[in-house]
């Protein structure tokens, strides 16, 4: 291969060594240009504390570029780090200067920093599509095939009906050269099966993956939604409560960890308990984690608080609103826009609904909202409820298939089937509502419906009421 034109003397005389010197394999036996072994292991940290979302991964990759300043995956790394901290910008500018370097050296490389780039500058179709493209031809990069997976990432926030379906057929697709070893792919694969209803299987991976790694929050995270889907709220706590005291409060999952308890709890019907851990974790004053993720859970624990009739925390209430007005002065992708719904539902500013509609509207004429229409109409459903238009909040039902296109998991999304049967009740159609639990509670866990199922049978008042 021959040195690019266009490139400084000295860059040029580096990446001619790179290319003649001793090639350095990271952890997932894959060769790097990297010119110092202390780089590789030094990025390799990194990586899997990002993996792990665990704190200190941009101290460890600048020891790895201090080791290495051109070494183009340890600005991927350095890319993913800020991004995981909340700093986008800077996250932009890494991973293009990482596409730069990448430029002249092997394949791989220049595929894994273009993957990186255009992921985190927003071309997600672009970047999917790559990610399939190099999972077949380097099954083993981890990276930037970990872009496509969580239910954030390029597949969950990629319009898809069947993403879960998505997301484990292609980490099947790889899995001859990852056997059963590696506790970043275990705990991936695990939860993703988890996600699809293989519960069994999947908590198999996962807790092996945790065997290997106890301090994967990933990991934790899937498990506890194995606990979910198994209706085992006072073991899934006991798990949580056993694991958090150790986890720092500014790591990415600790508040949405803590949203699990509890949730856990307001399914155990201890309500008490539920606030309290919703105000010491959860809430936008108590919470350390990124804005994206503190908005989603405490709009969602609010909004299920009041559709399982508790009375409104008007204090909570308000102190979200305040967030979501200093985070979140426009719409952005649809999960996020339909909890705005949700935290403007609970303290009835209509207002803010229907400019929220305005602007979603906007985005998708323009093509920007990925779900497509169903974010509109899920919008609508939660101002209409939030309004005691009980009746025309009703028609969520029939979109609930289609709510997967969201992204999110399946515990997330479950909250609008919650929507559905309590507007359903409320507008009087018991039948229909008992329908809706019942499908859920027949593939589900049953403690998702058992409540809504007794409602039902005892014939909830009908009467629209202020819940929320």
């Amino acid at each position: 291969m021959l040195c690019q034109a266009g490139m400084t003397r000295h860059t040029m005389l580096s990446h001619c060594l790179r290319w003649t010197a001793t090639v350095f394999k990271d952890r997932f036996d894959q060769p790097t240009s990297a010119a110092s072994p202390l780089a590789v292991e030094r990025n390799d940290d990194a990586v899997d504390r990002i993996f792990a979302l665990q704190p200190g991964a941009e101290a460890l990759v600048d020891e790895a570029l201090a080791a290495d300043a051109d070494f183009a995956l340890a600005h991927c790394t350095k890319a993913r780090a800020l991004l995981q901290n909340g700093d986008g910008a800077g996250g932009r500018r890494w991973a293009k200067r990482a596409q730069e370097l990448a430029a002249p050296l092997s394949e791989r490389e220049r595929s894994h920093a273009e993957i990186v780039c255009r992921a985190i500058h927003g071309e997600s179709a672009i970047a999917l599509r790559m990610v399939r493209e190099h999972a077949a031809a380097w099954p083993r990069d981890a990276v930037p095939f970990s872009f496509a997976l969580g239910v954030y990432g390029l597949l969950g926030f990629g319009g898809f009906k069947d993403f879960e379906a998505q997301q484990v057929a292609l980490l099947e697709s790889v899995a001859p050269a990852w056997g059963d070893e590696d506790w970043w792919y275990l705990a991936a694969r695990g939860w993703a099966l988890v996600e699809v209803g293989e519960g069994e299987r999947g908590i198999a991976m996962l807790e092996r993956a945790l065997d290997r790694n106890a301090a994967n929050a990933n990991a934790v995270h899937g498990r506890a939604h194995g606990y979910y889907e198994q209706g085992a709220a006072a073991e899934g706590d006991a798990f949580i409560a056993a694991w958090l005291p150790g986890y720092s409060r500014k790591a990415v999952l600790h508040g949405h960890l803590a949203w699990h308890r509890a949730l856990f709890a307001l399914q155990s019907g201890d309500v008490e308990q539920a606030m309290r851990i919703y105000e010491d974790a959860v809430a936008p004053d108590a919470s350390e984690a990124l804005p994206m993720f503190t908005m989603i859970d405490s709009a969602s624990f609010l909004f299920r608080h009041g559709l399982h009739g508790h009375a409104r925390e008007a204090v909570l209430c308000r102190q979200l609103a305040e967030y979501v007005a200093r985070h979140f002065p426009k719409p952005g992708v649809p999960f996020v826009n339909v909890h705005l719904a949700m935290a403007h539902a609970l303290v009835e500013d209509h207002g803010a609904l229907e400019r929220l509609a305005e602007g979603v509207a906007s985005k998708l004429a323009e093509d920007a909202q990925a779900s497509g229409p169903i974010v509109a109409n899920v919008c609508t459903a939660i101002a209409d409820y939030g309004a005691q238009r009980h009746d025309a909040a009703a028609a969520i039902a029939a979109l609930l298939p289609e709510t997967a296109r969201l992204g999110g998991s399946r515990a997330q999304r479950d909250v609008f089937v919650d929507l559905a049967v309590s507007a359903l009740l409320r507008s009087g159609d018991s039948k229909r509502a008992a329908a809706v639990a019942a499908k859920r509670h027949s593939s589900r866990a049953a403690h998702l419906d058992d409540d809504w199922l007794r409602q039902v049978a005892a014939g909830i008042d009908s009467t629209p009421s202020r819940i929320m």
